[in-house]
């Protein structure tokens, strides 16, 4: 398993670790729409089923988190994957802004 930064480099596992652990380095962006909280994560596993990053919903008043889209490969492709889930959130809820 090789595991990489969010800037896609290699990185050794205790490196890695040590940033899974910093939550404020994970999260890539993090959306609310209608009680919906849409966030962005580096997961930094470059390995298939492993993802790179992963975008998941946590609707209100739930507390387990749904993996919306896990196939992004680098940063600018996480931040799409992201607009595009918060698109799909706002055209499920009706909310068009």
């Amino acid at each position: 398993m090789t595991h990489r930064d969010r800037q896609g480099r290699q990185i050794e596992l205790t490196e890695w670790a040590d940033l899974f652990d910093d939550l404020a380095y994970r999260i890539v962006a993090e959306d609310q729409v209608e009680g919906v909280r849409i966030r962005t994560v580096w997961e930094g596993i470059d390995e298939l089923p492993g993802a790179m990053f992963a975008t998941g919903v946590l609707p209100q008043g739930e507390v387990r988190w749904s993996n919306e889209r896990a196939d992004a490969r680098t940063e600018a492709e996480a931040m799409e994957q992201h607009r595009k889930v918060v698109q799909g959130v706002r055209r499920r809820s009706g909310s068009i802004r």
